[in-house]
C-alpha cells in the first residue's frame, strides 16, 4: 500500500484508497467476465464507452500496451470534465482467465504528477498473489 494512503473501501472485488487532504484515489478491482477468453474490438468499443461515462461526456480515452506487475496489460488514459474541472485518470488491466484485474487512479489534472508517479510505483511494484484453494 502506498506510504500515506488509507482505505476508504474494502469488499472482496474491490479496495478504494485516499490520502487526507488529496483528492486524488487509487483503487484496485476485478471485473468478471465469465467464460471469455479474450477481448473482441467491441468489447473495447464497449469498454472505452463506459470509461468516458466516469469522466463526462466528450472524454477521451487513448490505450496502449503495459506492464501490471510483471503480466502484459492495457494502460489507458482517460481525459474528461468533472464538475466542470478537467480531470484524468490512469488505469490499467490485465486479463486472465475470464477477469480483468485493473487498477485505476483517478485525479484532478493540477495533481497530475502525483498520480502519474504513484500509477507507475503501482503498475511496477504490484505483486500477484494467488489465494489457496481449499
Amino acid at each position: 500500500m502506498p506510504d500515506a494512503y488509507t482505505i476508504d473501501e474494502a469488499g472482496p472485488a474491490r479496495v478504494r484508497l485516499s490520502r487526507k487532504n488529496s483528492p486524488v484515489t487509487l483503487s484496485f478491482y476485478r471485473v468478471e467476465f465469465g467464460n471469455l477468453d479474450r477481448f473482441t474490438p467491441a468489447h473495447v468499443k464497449q469498454l472505452e464507452n463506459f470509461l468516458r461515462q466516469r469522466l463526462g461526456k466528450g472524454s477521451r480515452v487513448e490505450t496502449s500496451p503495459a506492464n501490471l506487475g510483471g503480466r502484459a496489460a492495457t494502460r489507458v488514459l482517460v481525459s474528461g470534465l468533472r464538475a466542470g474541472k478537467p480531470w484524468q485518470m490512469l488505469a490499467a488491466w490485465s486479463f486472465r482467465g475470464g477477469q480483468a484485474q485493473v487498477v485505476e487512479v483517478l485525479f484532478p489534472v493540477g495533481q497530475r504528477n502525483e498520480a502519474g508517479d504513484l500509477f507507475a510505483q503501482i503498475c511496477r511494484n504490484l505483486n500477484w498473489v494467488r489465494p489457496e484453494r481449499g
